[in-house]
């Protein structure tokens, strides 16, 4: 019930915006923004409405690799492979460049185990420049013995992308946090 009664909030939210402002980048931030809601609380029909309409607003990697993401969910991996190499070569390494890297590597490894070994490694050497999370030598032994719990993975991969976007996102916004401290900022 909170589920949906939170659901509905963002969606009129949404839709209020959406009536009262139209320019293009608004409407795909707004779906951005929607669709990443709808996707954390597991509604991937919803979520992947929402990033359509962004990419067709916008055609990004950021749009594409959400897609993908959706696709893979949704397992419709073939889709999913598809759009996730779209994201990859559109990719400017913004700051979703780890999560496109990282679903690269699952999408693959659902697909093709030593294509999927080559992006996981892909992944590793990306976030290993990044101050990683210590479950970073968790993923590297699963890469490292070839032998991959692919739920597990995930859910590691998943932790290390949303805190490293979570931190450069407020870093970003606020000048504050972890990659402020990294920094060398002089600031009190």
């Amino acid at each position: 019930m909170r589920k949906t009664l939170y659901t509905g909030i963002v969606i009129t939210t949404f839709l209020f915006n959406f009536a009262s402002c139209s320019t293009p980048h608004l409407i795909y931030s707004q779906n951005i923004f929607v669709g990443k809601e709808l996707f954390k609380q597991k509604e991937y029909e919803g979520a992947k409405k929402h990033f359509q309409e962004a990419s067709k607003n916008q055609k990004d990697s950021i749009s594409l690799t959400y897609l993908a993401i959706v696709s893979y969910k949704m397992n419709d991996i073939e889709n999913a492979e598809r759009l996730i190499k779209e994201a990859e070569k559109l990719n400017g390494k913004n700051i979703y460049y780890l999560r496109t890297l990282g679903y690269k590597a699952i999408i693959l490894l659902n697909k093709d185990k030593k294509a999927g070994l080559l992006a996981l490694k892909g992944y590793l050497d990306y976030y290993k420049h990044y101050y990683p999370l210590m479950t970073i030598q968790e993923v590297e032994k699963m890469w490292m013995e070839g032998t991959i719990d692919m739920g597990n993975l995930e859910t590691l991969m998943e932790e290390q992308i949303s805190w490293y976007e979570d931190e450069i996102e407020q870093y970003l916004s606020t000048g504050t946090g972890f990659y402020d401290a990294i920094s060398g900022s002089d600031r009190p």
